[in-house]
C-alpha cells in the first residue's frame, strides 16, 4: 500500500503539492520545541558496521557489499559514549543498532549490560533481521538491560523465518517487549536520503516540508564517525567525531545548529543529502 501510495502521489505533481500542505500542517504541529540547549532524545549506536541481509532497499545491505564486517567499535569508545551519557543525565532512548545487524557483534549482550549499569533507567532496544536470533540469545538480552527488540522478518513469501517462528512459540517466556514485523526484501521505503539501490523517486528540487530527525537524534558509528542521521547509511554528511569529540560538542556544534535550524524551518536544501530526501514523516 505505501509503494502504491507513492507511486500515485509522487507521479502527480498537483496531488504532491496538496498532500505536502498537508503534512506540512501535520509535521510543524509535531516539531519538538527545541532550545539551544536541548539535548538529544536518542542515539543510536552502530558497535558492527556490517549486515548479513540483502534487501534491495538497504545502501547498507551484503548485496550492496560497501560495508565490512572487521568494522568493529572499540571497547575504549564505547565505554566513552556511555559514560558521557550518564555524565549528560540523559534520559532518552538507547538504539542498538542503526543501518546494521546488531546481532552480529558478539559482545552485545556484555555492551547492553554496562550501558545498564550507568543508564538504570533509559529505554533500550534495537531492531534485527531475526536470522541469528534464538530463544537464549534473546533471553540473555532482555537479561541484560534490553526493554524492546523488533525483528523485520524479511520474506518474500510472508512466512516467518525458522529462528523467529522458535521465539514466537516462547513468546510467554521473554522477560521483554517483542515484535515481529512482516517485511519484503524489495519493498520501497523512500530513496533513504537518495542512498537507496531501488529508489525509484530522484527529486528535481528539495522538498519544502521539515524533517525533525535531526532535531533529536544523534547517530554513532563504529569509528566514532556521526553522520547527519539515520537516514544516512553511507556517512556522506558527517557531523563530528566520537573518538575526537564528546558527544555534547557535537551535537551542540555551530554546523549541527544551523542543519537543525534548516530542517525545522522546512528548508532541505541546507545539505546534499536532504536535498534528495523524499522522507515525509
Amino acid at each position: 500500500m505505501k509503494l502504491y501510495f507513492k507511486q500515485h502521489i509522487y507521479g502527480n505533481r498537483f496531488l504532491l503539492k496538496q498532500y505536502l500542505k498537508g503534512k506540512e500542517m501535520f509535521i510543524r504541529n509535531r516539531i519538538p520545541r527545541i532550545g539551544e540547549n536541548t539535548l538529544f532524545q536518542k542515539i543510536f549506536i552502530e558497535t558492527v558496521s556490517y549486515c548479513n541481509n540483502d534487501c534491495r532497499f538497504c545502501p547498507a545491505s551484503a548485496r550492496v557489499g560497501l560495508k565490512n564486517r572487521a568494522h568493529v567499535m572499540s571497547e575504549t569508545l564505547y565505554q566513552k559514549i556511555i559514560k558521557e551519557l550518564a555524565d549528560l543525565s540523559f534520559a532518552g532512548s538507547m538504539a542498538f543498532h542503526c543501518n546494521n545487524e546488531p546481532l552480529l557483534d558478539e559482545r552485545l549482550e556484555s555492551f547492553i549490560s554496562r550501558a545498564r549499569a550507568l543508564l538504570k533507567d533509559n529505554f533500550f532496544y534495537l531492531y534485527s533481521n531475526g536470522t541469528l536470533i534464538n530463544k537464549e540469545l534473546a533471553q540473555r538480552l532482555f537479561g541484560a538491560g534490553l526493554n524492546r527488540m523488533i525483528i523485520s522478518n524479511y520474506n518474500d513469501s510472508h512466512e516467518l523465518l525458522p529462528q523467529v517462528k522458535g521465539l514466537i512459540d516462547h513468546w510467554s517466556d521473554m522477560q521483554g517487549e517483542m515484535i515481529v514485523d512482516y517485511r519484503h526484501t524489495h519493498e520501497y521505503l523512500g530513496n533513504r536520503a537518495g542512498e537507496s539501490p531501488n529508489a525509484q523517486y530522484i527529486l528535481e528540487k528539495p522538498l519544502d516540508i521539515a524533517c525533525f530527525r535531526p532535531l533529536t537524534e544523534i547517530v554513532v558509528g563504529y569509528d566514532g564517525t556521526v553522520p547527519l542521521c539515520c537516514a544516512d547509511g553511507l556517512w556522506k554528511v558527517t557531523l563530528g567525531n566520537a573518538q575526537r569529540s564528546t558527544l555534547s560538542e557535537i551535537w551542540f556544534s555551530q554546523r549541527f545548529k544551523e542543519v537543525r535550524t534548516a530542517l525545522g524551518k522546512g528548508d532541505r536544501g541546507c545539505t546534499e543529502i536532504c536535498s534528495l530526501c523524499d522522507n515525509i514523516l
